[in-house]
């Protein structure tokens, strides 16, 4: 089952959906989302890319690639090294891109395009940080490119790693700065109040450290929040300043949080599902067509009018 939490200001509510499979499969996973569309994965090796206000989907394989990883695993996200699904607004056309190791350790790109339903490989682009560090897999989808982070931030300066998806070309940026190593968790990236956002848990505070990035690529602009749960996912920052997230607090309190920017708690919706170790997608309602839906429905209207 997928579990939906619809937010606004002042109120929460929750709606559980079955995903669009005949058969129940035996592993389900939400790994992202862009305008309106949720891309998930699927056992044996199947992407869905499924709009749930129009109940579109779209079945995507990958085996092609399966036979050639170095590690066989029959979970995603484990078969790859990094991982994305986002928009090219120059092509009109949405892209699922997956970059993983062969059995004799060498590094591949693809990328699948839903407008021409084909995976097209870019080994040529890609980045040699990809084997420097320890990546969190799932990518972030903003501003046109797609970022990636090290599970863990051993250094910060070039270490988010960013794919343009309309020059098919790496880049870098800097994370806020330095943490203790020792001190800090698994780090994660997110939209943040139009912004790209980063955070991690704080062992020592026993807080989470949120930053955000206030002007894209202006290092300067990074500011931090710190909210005091042990586990604080953010979800989103209201345009008033607020900030809401899922997780639990010192006392155990587990469920999602509203908090202002000084980390006060102002509200607790404790009677929504709330799985923290599961994967979860902001994602916002649209009746937006695929590219390739689009091209199906007018391939069909032609054969109609043909038989007239």
């Amino acid at each position: 089952m997928v579990y939906f939490i619809y937010l606004d200001d002042n109120d929460a509510s929750q709606k559980v959906m079955s995903p669009p499979f005949k058969k129940k499969p035996s592993h389900f996973a939400v790994l992202g989302s862009c305008r309106g569309f949720i891309l998930s994965y699927r056992d044996p090796h199947f992407l869905v890319v499924w709009n749930l206000l129009t109940g579109f989907s779209k079945r995507i394989s990958y085996s092609h690639i399966v036979a050639r990883l170095k590690y066989y695993v029959v979970r995603l996200p484990y078969k790859f090294h990094l991982y994305g699904f986002g928009y090219d607004a120059s092509q009109d056309d949405y892209l699922v891109v997956v970059a993983w190791q062969d059995k004799d350790d060498h590094y591949h790109l693809d990328y699948l395009s839903l407008r021409t339903n084909s995976w097209i490989n870019l080994d040529a682009a890609l980045s040699n940080l990809l084997g420097s560090y320890n990546w969190n897999p799932p990518g972030l989808f903003f501003n046109g490119t797609i970022h990636w982070v090290p599970s863990v931030l051993e250094a910060y300066r070039d270490v988010i790693l960013i794919f343009d998806l309309k020059e098919r070309t790496f880049s870098t940026l800097s994370a806020p700065e330095q943490p203790v190593k020792s001190a800090c968790s698994y780090s994660i990236l997110a939209v943040l109040g139009g912004c790209l956002g980063l955070y991690y848990r704080n062992y020592d505070s026993r807080k989470t450290e949120i930053w955000v990035m206030k002007e894209y690529k202006v290092h300067s602009t990074w500011t931090l929040y710190q909210i005091p749960c042990e586990v604080f996912q953010p979800v989103c920052f209201y345009s008033h300043g607020d900030i809401i997230g899922r997780g639990y607090t010192f006392s155990d309190k587990r469920g999602y949080f509203i908090h202002n920017v000084r980390g006060d708690l102002l509200k607790h919706f404790k009677n929504l599902c709330c799985p923290i170790r599961r994967a979860y997608a902001v994602y916002t309602e649209s009746l937006l067509p695929l590219p390739s839906d689009i091209k199906d429905k007018d391939k069909k209207n032609k054969r109609k009018e043909n038989c007239m």
